[in-house]
């Protein structure tokens, strides 16, 4: 697997935080996010790997997560802090 860009888990990181604060899911979605295709799908499988984030759902073609686990809000940080 080939690693994915530090903007792109950034991106998936953030907005996955920010919706579970809104008590909601994610549907990742590329263009929502304002990366491409296959730099969403490396960022998730990257993070998904490394448990940072709590649950996927793979529910008509989209990926859908509940926010992030406690690796998740550390690797956040380790990432925007540098």
């Amino acid at each position: 697997m080939t690693n994915p860009s530090k903007a792109d888990c950034i991106a998936i990181l953030s907005a996955a935080q920010h919706a579970a604060e809104q008590g909601t899911l994610l549907d990742l979605d590329h263009d929502h996010l304002g990366l491409t295709l296959n730099g969403m799908e490396t960022a998730t499988a990257f993070l998904m790997e490394r448990d940072c984030l709590t649950s996927s759902v793979d529910g008509h073609g989209h990926l859908i997560v509940s926010g992030l686990s406690l690796q998740g809000r550390l690797r956040l940080d380790q990432l925007a802090n540098g």
